[in-house]
């Protein structure tokens, strides 16, 4: 069994085939996943999609991209969907340096509110950090999430472990079947308990589907490189990853 924590699956080439996507990624052995909203109306997209779907859960968030679009009251809102079932985190929120599409800021303000609500609501804050480390490390040693995953890591060793004794968790992408970058250094530094496997689809295909719509039923690629670094078989990451998802977002077992 393996588990999709992060998935877009309301963005039109997979919302239009939704049915055969959970359908293929059921025949590859992923049996759930995580729709993650980076705005108030993805979001709630991505809960009307959990609504539909036994195995596929929801967050609600702003992403730092979006963060100079979001409401006055885009909190509160938050709260609200948050009161969903189908809800299991805050997110996607956090800091993007590389494109600044949102001020910087602003970005800041928006993704310490959302720690805050995060941790007045108990849920799991998914967190998106790129070019940001220090900046990310100061805001979360300010507001620690309870629980917390810093998505499609792309960071370094030490950003990794810093971020790991901070109690929270990582988690990677098809970025692991690239080539040589910091994916390989950082995961034979870590455990195979302190992260989780996510698609981010529809982008960031892995190999051998690189270039091609991603889909959470090529999470089993990703393990399976993921195996091969930490030289295990590729049961023993999905059990230890499945696991520390379903304890981390408290999914059905």
């Amino acid at each position: 069994m393996l588990i999709d924590t992060h998935a877009h699956l309301y963005y039109s080439d997979l919302k239009s085939q939704l049915d055969d996507v959970i359908s293929r990624a059921g025949e590859a052995g992923v049996e759930q996943i995580i729709c993650v909203g980076t705005d108030l109306d993805s979001s709630r997209e991505s809960i009307a999609i959990a609504e539909k779907y036994l195995n596929v859960f929801a967050t609600a968030g702003v992403h730092p991209h979006d963060a100079k679009d979001a409401p006055t009251h885009f909190a509160e809102e938050l709260r609200k969907l948050a009161g969903h079932e189908k809800v299991v985190a805050i997110g996607e929120m956090g800091l993007d340096f590389f494109r600044n599409l949102s001020p910087p800021d602003v970005q800041s303000v928006v993704f310490r509110q959302q720690l805050e609500l995060a941790n007045e609501l108990n849920l799991p804050a998914v967190i998106h950090n790129r070019e940001a480390d220090e900046a990310l490390l100061t805001a979360l040693r300010e507001i620690t999430p309870k629980r917390g995953v810093v998505h499609c890591f792309s960071s370094n060793v030490e950003t990794a472990k810093a971020v790991l004794e901070l109690g929270l968790k990582i988690s990677f992408t098809g970025t692991v079947t690239f080539g040589k970058n910091h994916n390989e250094s950082v995961l034979k530094a870590i455990d195979l308990g302190d992260f989780m496997l996510e698609t981010d689809c529809p982008f960031l295909a892995p190999v051998p589907n690189r270039g091609k719509l991603n889909e959470p039923g090529n999470i089993s690629h990703i393990a399976q490189r993921i195996a091969e670094i930490k030289g295990v078989l590729i049961k023993e990451v999905a059990e230890k990853t499945t696991r520390t998802a379903q304890q981390f977002f408290r999914l059905p077992a």
